[in-house]
């Protein structure tokens, strides 16, 4: 490697650093986002590969009961949203202003998951027999839906209302919370239906979406502790005051919603456990981030890590640590 390029890697930054269109990969500068977008292509599945025969002739006899139906319908239908506010957030907002190639290959790989994660929505509500305008737009008839989504859109578009080096940052804790708290009370009624043995080809469709959103939240994590490490004189008190506010009330909103969803009863669900885990995701969220936690909170459904994975061999979702920040050889 010749010094030129060398230096040219070195003065790499995750944004605010040179920048061309020729997308040189490679020597790397930020190692981690080349491991995460190798797991992010191994992890590459489709939507044809679930069976959701068995959840349509259980929908068509009967076997839900109707507070079991309308909390799939309700998580269903947040879930859908969210992937398709994520999509535009990626691609809009976020990307264009990162200056690092190996960061950018992983957010447009991001974004082609939230697009098949939105396919993968729509084959369970088609194939099981929900009308689809019920489900997508149930913003327009649900006031407690319309309003999450529209905090969810307001915290998270925080560049397209103008970008600074602060709001970037805040975007990114943004992206730690609708990746890491955001859908899990949705994922938990999935997972919950699943071990009565109702809805399992459903559950499984979520297992594989939650394995991508646990390879985004790593990403972000890593792009959040790599811009410490650049720019240590973005994370003011103010600032960091600023993302625990946004934490809590990312906590606020996916308590009550996890609550209304299950108003109609959901067996082995209830207020307090909806409450509890966005608490503890939200603390598991802040550590990772190198923050102190807020509530304390002990995981109310110890079984949930187990249950959501895809096979034995997968790593503990609650145990998977942020990587290592290196450079290789490549001097910081």
């Amino acid at each position: 490697m010749t010094e030129e390029v060398q230096s040219a890697v070195n003065a790499r930054r995750v944004i605010e650093g040179p920048k061309n269109d020729l997308m040189q990969v490679r020597p790397v500068k930020h190692a981690f986002a080349r491991d995460i977008l190798k797991t992010m292509m191994a992890n590459t599945w489709f939507p044809d590969e679930v069976d959701l025969t068995d959840d349509a002739k259980q929908f068509a006899l009967g076997t839900l009961s109707d507070g079991e139906i309308d909390a799939y319908k309700k998580a269903l239908a947040f879930l859908s949203n969210l992937d398709g506010i994520q999509l535009n957030n990626l691609v809009n907002n976020i990307n264009r202003h990162v200056t690092s190639p190996e960061i950018n290959q992983c957010l447009v790989r991001q974004a082609w998951d939230e697009a098949l994660h939105v396919e993968s929505y729509a084959q369970m509500i088609e194939t099981i027999g929900f009308d689809p305008k019920e489900v997508y737009w149930m913003f327009e008839t649900d006031e407690i839906l319309a309003k999450k989504n529209q905090h969810v859109m307001s915290s998270s578009l925080i560049l397209g209302k103008g970008f600074s080096p602060e709001n970037f940052v805040l975007a990114i804790a943004a992206n730690v919370a609708l990746e890491g708290i955001y859908f899990y009370n949705g994922f938990l009624t999935f997972y919950t239906l699943a071990r009565m043995g109702k809805m399992k080809g459903s559950a499984k469709m979520i297992k594989f979406i939650q394995r991508d959103e646990v390879g985004h939240l790593h990403l972000h994590l890593n792009i959040w502790n790599t811009l410490r490490l650049e720019r240590p004189e973005l994370f003011t008190p103010e600032l960091i005051a600023k993302v625990y506010d946004l934490f809590r009330h990312a906590v606020n909103f996916e308590a009550d919603w996890g609550k209304y969803i299950i108003e109609g009863g959901v067996l082995g669900l209830n207020d307090t456990i909806q409450g509890q885990f966005p608490e503890y995701l939200c603390d598991l969220r802040l550590t990772s981030m190198g923050l102190d936690k807020i509530y304390g909170t002990e995981n109310p459904v110890p079984w949930f890590d187990t249950f959501s994975q895809i096979n034995d061999a997968e790593q503990n979702f609650f145990e998977t640590k942020v990587d290592a920040y290196s450079s290789g050889d490549l001097q910081w």
